[in-house]
């Protein structure tokens, strides 16, 4: 059988109807959303199959729902197909999701952290000061020299996601992505779209959120990984209990390395990625970091019998 690695996506994958295909089709996916939404506080599982939208998409709403989701979908795949993989990886929030796969969270405890986290972020910086704009086909040494050269105390611009060769995101003030976009012209990059987030995540405007989030993380019990999780932050296992604190810690306000990430999994031996949980965000990014590397996607049952199919 291949060795296979596992990828959870993170915020902005998720939409209104997530999850109910995987609740329809088992009883234990139904007991698992009843626990989150008594976790949550609130009816978590409405907000997921129902919305509104703009509700679904705050933050602290979106994080444990897509969380949800893609946990649901491991469940039933590795009842479904007993699978054993290599390596767990998320990207941002899919991280928490690798590590509740791992073994270190129970569901509950993810579902908690992850909408505190939320409110954290949403809290960090005062609406419309701090934002991300995303750079296609842009030079990474040029983008990382101008955000040097730009940022000072307060003012901020800095690479926040290394996606793929092609699309890298920047995070920090308002005004200081404007002048590094500026800045850049003529250095190579296609285009770059300015996004739609609620604050600037992975960058050093996160660091008092990040304080609050540690603070948070030390009150939960941890358990002992079964499975080593590729860290944002280092692009490399973590297969420590007693590291992972620190390790999100960090994550909330440093790049999040994910070409990198992908390209330690190949070279630890992964053969064959699966993206587990909404949409299709991952699989796409891998596909332009290691082409020759299959990625699959599982959200739905249909989606499991045919990675049934694959792996038998």
């Amino acid at each position: 059988m291949k060795k296979i690695g596992l990828l959870f996506p993170g915020q902005g994958s998720q939409y209104v109807g997530m999850g109910k295909n995987l609740y329809e089709a088992s009883d234990r996916v139904k007991s698992l959303f009843k626990e989150a939404d008594e976790a949550a506080g609130f009816p978590l599982t409405d907000l997921m199959f129902s919305g509104p939208e703009e509700e679904l998409r705050k933050t602290f709403n979106t994080q444990p729902a897509v969380l949800l989701n893609s946990y649901a979908a491991w469940v039933m795949m590795k009842e479904h197909t007993g699978i054993e993989p290599l390596f767990l990886a998320g990207h941002s929030l899919g991280e928490y999701t690798a590590l509740l796969v791992s073994g270190l969270f129970q569901p509950a405890d993810a579902v908690r952290v992850t909408r505190t986290r939320g409110l954290l972020m949403e809290e960090a910086c005062p609406a419309g000061t701090g934002g991300m704009v995303a750079l296609m086909g842009p030079d990474r040494q040029a983008v990382e020299k101008a955000c040097a050269e730009v940022s000072r105390e307060g003012y901020i611009a800095s690479p926040a996601n290394l996606n793929s060769p092609e699309q890298l995101v920047l995070s920090g003030t308002v005004g200081a992505l404007k002048e590094v976009v500026e800045k850049l012209k003529g250095t190579g990059y296609k285009k770059a779209v300015f996004l739609n987030v609620s604050g600037p995540f992975h960058c050093a405007l996160m660091k008092p959120a990040a304080e609050k989030l540690r603070e948070e993380l030390g009150k939960v019990q941890l358990s002992d990984m079964r499975i080593p999780v590729i860290s944002n932050v280092e692009a490399a296992p973590n297969f420590e209990r007693s590291r992972t604190i620190d390790l999100l810690y960090r994550q909330m306000f440093s790049p999040v390395r994910w070409e990198d990430t992908i390209r330690a999994m190949v070279g630890n031996g992964v053969q064959l990625f699966i993206e587990v949980g909404p949409q299709k965000v991952l699989t796409n990014l891998v596909k332009r970091i290691t082409p020759d590397v299959p990625c699959s996607h599982v959200e739905s049952m249909e989606e499991i019998e045919a990675v049934r199919g694959m792996l038998s």
